[in-house]
């Protein structure tokens, strides 16, 4: 093993380290962390409640791709250093994962199971995106939740519509054949 590889492990390991010891004392049982655990379940439990069991194939379907291609977009901005999640759900992986996998795919999944038309679900899409870009997310920050290092809110309006869409139109396309 080359002398780049042994260092990054090396790295690795410190981070895990540190990120572990971080997380116990630091987020674990705080009530930033509760908010994230609430935040983790109360959006499901209404999805539960409110799901179309009739459509719910396809809307697990474009809720799954919404969870990917977040959950990616999370991954590689935190790899590059755009932000860091000081407080987190979990002490590894998984950066965002009440947002990632909860409180935007179950909101998205709404949007798409209510708005059928796609004049109604864009005009709703541009609205929840403001509502996360401009609002969501600077009260983020200013909880702590989150720490923007070399990203902008506007970069997570754009975000947000080319994951509305690009979602409904891949999901629309394979529901087509």
């Amino acid at each position: 093993m080359d002398e780049i590889a042994q260092e990054l492990i090396r790295l690795q390991n410190k981070y895990a380290q540190l990120a572990l010891n971080n997380w116990y004392t630091s987020s674990l049982f705080t009530l930033n962390w509760w908010i994230l655990v609430f935040s983790f379940i109360i959006p499901w439990i209404i999805f539960f409640i409110v799901l179309d069991r009739k459509r719910s194939l396809q809307i697990w379907c474009f809720g799954l791709t919404v969870i990917i291609i977040t959950s990616f977009a999370d991954d590689l901005g935190g790899e590059i250093g755009a932000w860091i999640y000081p407080i987190k759900f979990v002490p590894f992986g998984l950066l965002a994962f009440p947002f990632d996998f909860c409180i935007i795919p179950v909101t998205f999944m709404l949007l798409y199971q209510y708005l059928i038309k796609w004049k109604s679900y864009i005009i709703a899409l541009f609205i929840t995106a403001s509502i996360f870009s401009f609002i969501g997310e600077p009260i983020s920050v200013l909880l702590g939740f989150v720490t923007y290092l070399k990203w902008r809110y506007l970069c997570s309006f754009v975000f947000y519509i080319i994951t509305g869409i690009g979602s409904r139109l891949f999901i629309d396309k394979i529901s087509q054949n």
